[in-house]
């Protein structure tokens, strides 16, 4: 199950978190490997696959100064609400801002699931941008394609593999990846 949805925030609240995470003094951190950061194998064998990220909130702990923690778990809800997911089935356990920038040439990252453990991921278009998202079968095959639209999300089952991808025409993506954990 992979389901997409556009202008899933009001325009002023987009614009809000937009000035927040496009701005110039905002906080990025380097990772040499977008889905195994700390799989020094993989980082070896593709030194494309970095990336810059943001931790928002983590193991339910706030991790920004950036985002007070009202304005994360309102996100979260209205993401939640959007996608119709019941709010006394998840626990918002994830949020991190993700940002791919350019390398002139199309590129996808390495495919992965964010955790074992039953959960679902809604990834959250910040931008308009190329750097498709991929979601793949089993063997590795590719299942379905989303594109980066400002104002997007897709919302999918945890277990299904993904990956990013680098833009070309565009010099940067940025997009918020929500966890949500199924209570117990």
């Amino acid at each position: 199950m992979i389901e997409t949805i556009d202008n899933i925030l009001q325009q002023e609240q987009l614009q809000s978190f937009k000035e927040v995470v496009e701005s110039k003094w905002f906080p990025w951190n380097f990772l040499d490997n977008s889905a195994y950061p700390d799989d020094k194998e993989l980082i070896k064998q593709s030194a494309l696959n970095y990336s810059f990220y943001h931790m928002c909130w983590d193991n339910s702990e706030l991790m920004s100064n950036y985002f007070n923690k009202f304005a994360l778990i309102k996100l979260a809800s209205v993401m939640k609400n959007k996608f119709k997911l019941d709010e006394d089935d998840y626990d918002l356990f994830r949020m991190r801002l993700g940002m791919t920038t350019s390398i002139d040439k199309v590129h996808q990252n390495t495919p992965h699931v964010d955790w074992d453990t039953p959960h679902k991921v809604i990834l959250f278009y910040f931008n308009n941008a190329d750097g498709d998202t991929y979601f793949y079968d089993k063997d590795e095959k590719i299942i379905e394609t989303v594109s980066p639209k400002e104002n997007r999300a897709v919302l999918f089952d945890g277990s299904i593999l993904h990956a990013s991808s680098k833009p070309v025409e565009f010099s940067r993506r940025i997009v918020l990846n929500i966890n949500l954990l199924e209570k117990k």
